[in-house]
């Protein structure tokens, strides 16, 4: 966990009836269970002082309770620099997507929005990923882009291991890993196949559409 992000840690509750201290956390904690099981990755987010044994028993409770299956993955998941890493086009389509949208017009850098709250960094990565899935998909269980994927490409981008390059003929940003060896080639102008103009207005019409839900909403994330 970044010292940088270390504030609005969700910190455990006292009681035996809610597991932090903090409502909000609760409700973080609702959504983004639905979004990933990895208990790992939830500490890190969340950055808790809950014990593991809890958490884990927390998460397969509610997530049974909700009705869904308990598929909790150990580790800490895949990795920016492995090859396989948003190897195919259609992956770096979508991940370009979602930089665009988390990072804004000012993209990553020294003029991006730091991230100085847990709590707040975590809801950007939700409302941002929420909006992906509806905005691309009709059903959002095909998203191509995991929430874990997308998580990980944003820790690759802030870690200067995943570079962000902007396209010359239609002024998309895409990403492109360190760990390829293949020429940086716009996924946007690729997939479409069409004019520079096109490109263009098929990009800023995604970007334009706003959250059908609230970025909390249980419906957004079933």
């Amino acid at each position: 966990m970044s010292k940088d992000i270390a504030m609005g840690r969700a910190l455990a509750a006292r009681n035996r009836l809610n597991l932090f201290d903090d409502p909000r956390w609760e409700e973080r904690f609702e959504v983004l269970i639905r979004l990933t099981q990895r208990t790992q990755l939830i500490q890190s987010l969340t950055g808790t002082d809950v014990r593991p044994q809890r958490l884990k028993d927390a998460v397969d409770r509610r997530v049974a309770a909700m009705g869904r299956d308990i598929a909790r993955p150990r580790g800490i998941g895949q990795s920016y620099t492995a090859k396989g890493f948003l190897s195919k086009l259609v992956d770096k389509y979508d991940a370009a997507y979602l930089v665009n949208l988390h990072y804004g017009a000012n993209g990553p850098g020294a003029a991006s929005q730091a991230e100085t709250n847990l709590g707040a960094a975590l809801d950007k990565r939700i409302e941002v990923y929420l909006q992906y899935r509806s905005a691309l998909y009709e059903n959002p269980d095909d998203a191509r882009v995991s929430f874990e994927t997308y998580v990980v490409l944003i820790d690759g981008v802030r870690n200067r291991v995943v570079d962000v390059h902007t396209c010359q003929e239609c002024s998309s940003r895409f990403v492109w890993t360190l760990a390829s060896n293949v020429r940086p080639t716009c996924p946007v102008c690729a997939i479409h196949q069409q004019s520079i103009e096109s490109s263009r207005r098929k990009l800023a019409e995604l970007l334009g559409r706003k959250p059908t839900e609230n970025c909390y909403s249980l419906r957004s994330a079933s």
